[in-house]
Parts: structure tokens; C-alpha cells; sequence
């Protein structure tokens, strides 16, 4: 995944981050529960209801609240933003994340209605055997069945976001025409430089 991210700024004026540690997940889950709250619970819902109005009303307060909706989405999408829009000129920004079990992938559903123009590529690894023999992954007997699962939500999640969404493999890395379909997806075709990848893919960078 980092090496598709390295790729990926390749494009000019893009500022793909690393890992955040899933921290964008939680935002996300804010964002779903705020919304859930505004518009199942609280009264009056987009102009909720004061305090004295409730009351006078004979309605339990229990779910009054006084934040503006609108103005809580637009500090949370500016806040994300914030976080990958390095630089005034930059007009492609993201992250690479790797944190996206027990159904977390979910969650970019709600980052897609936040940003409507998101582009999401799904890499997985192909070779599962292969990568239950990680360092991260050889100690635990469940493994396979765990990546097995994961890739299977992956892929689920692909086949119903495809028009948003690319699914590859660890394996097609090398596969320059797999590469350049990717930048066709992210609509940076004219940016696709086969040189400066071939570049990026023999060079190995230590953490």
C-alpha cells in the first residue's frame, strides 16, 4: 500500500498522506452518529427545537440538542481536509489505511457523501498463504480464515461502489497497464509516467 501510495503522488500537485492509525474511521463514526442523532431523535431535527419550547411542549428533553447540523459537517469535512490538503495548489489529496476490518470499510461510504468527488482503490494481496506468513501475521493460527474474510468485504464493498471504487492486487503492481487503468480512475491519465514508476518500484525505502 505505500508503494501504490508513492505512485499515486507521482501525480503533480497531489499529496497522498500515510497512515493515520484509523483515526479518519473515528471522525467518520462521529459524523454517522451526529447525523443519526439530527435526524431520528433530536426535535425539530435540521432547527432543533430550544430547550423552553420543549418544555412548554410536555416533550421529554432527552434528546434536546442545540448544534447547528449543517455547521458540525462542514468543521468536520474541514477538518479532514485539513489534515491532506497540504498547500493552497494542491487539488488531489488522501491517505493510504490499512485499518479497515470487522467491517470498517463501511465507513467510506460516509466519507463519499462528504467529499462526493472521493476515489477509492482497494489493493489487496492475492497470494493470502503468502501473507499469513508476514511478521504481523505469522504468529496467529487463524490467519487464513482472517484474510480470507477481510478480502472477501473488500471485494464486497468493491462490487457494490464500483463506480467509485478500483479493486487490484499486491500482484499487479508490476502490471504497468493495471497501473496506468488506475490513473484513468483517478482521471490523471495525461500524469501517467511509466518511467517515474518503474522508478518508484525498484526503489525500496526503509521505515
Amino acid at each position: 500500500s505505500t508503494t501504490m501510495q508513492r505512485i499515486i503522488n507521482s501525480v503533480p500537485n497531489s499529496n497522498i498522506c500515510g497512515e493515520n492509525f484509523g483515526a479518519i474511521n473515528s471522525l467518520l463514526e462521529f459524523y454517522k452518529r451526529i447525523k443519526t442523532t439530527t435526524f431520528d431523535y433530536v426535535p425539530g431535527h435540521l432547527r432543533p427545537a430550544s430547550y423552553e419550547d420543549i418544555i412548554s411542549k410536555d416533550v421529554k428533553p432527552s434528546w434536546y440538542n442545540s448544534y447547528n447540523f449543517q455547521q458540525t459537517v462542514s468543521m468536520i469535512k474541514i477538518l479532514i481536509a485539513s489534515l491532506f490538503k497540504n498547500k493552497e495548489a494542491t487539488n488531489m489529496w488522501g491517505f493510504k489505511e490499512i485499518r479497515y476490518d470487522n467491517g470498517d470499510i463501511k465507513y467510506l461510504k460516509e466519507f463519499k457523501e462528504l467529499f462526493p468527488q472521493t476515489k477509492v482503490v482497494i489493493q489487496i494481496r492475492g497470494n493470502i498463504t503468502a501473507q499469513s506468513q508476514s511478521s504481523w501475521l505469522k504468529k496467529d493460527k487463524n490467519a487464513l480464515q482472517y484474510l480470507n474474510t477481510l478480502n472477501n468485504e473488500f471485494y464486497n464493498f468493491y462490487n457494490q461502489n464500483k463506480e467509485w471504487c478500483y479493486f487490484t492486487t499486491f500482484e499487479k503492481m508490476f502490471d504497468m497497464e493495471n497501473i496506468k487503468k488506475i490513473f484513468e480512475f483517478i482521471d490523471c491519465s495525461q500524469y501517467y509516467d511509466q518511467s517515474k514508476i518503474k522508478q518508484i518500484l525498484d526503489n525500496n525505502i526503509k521505515d
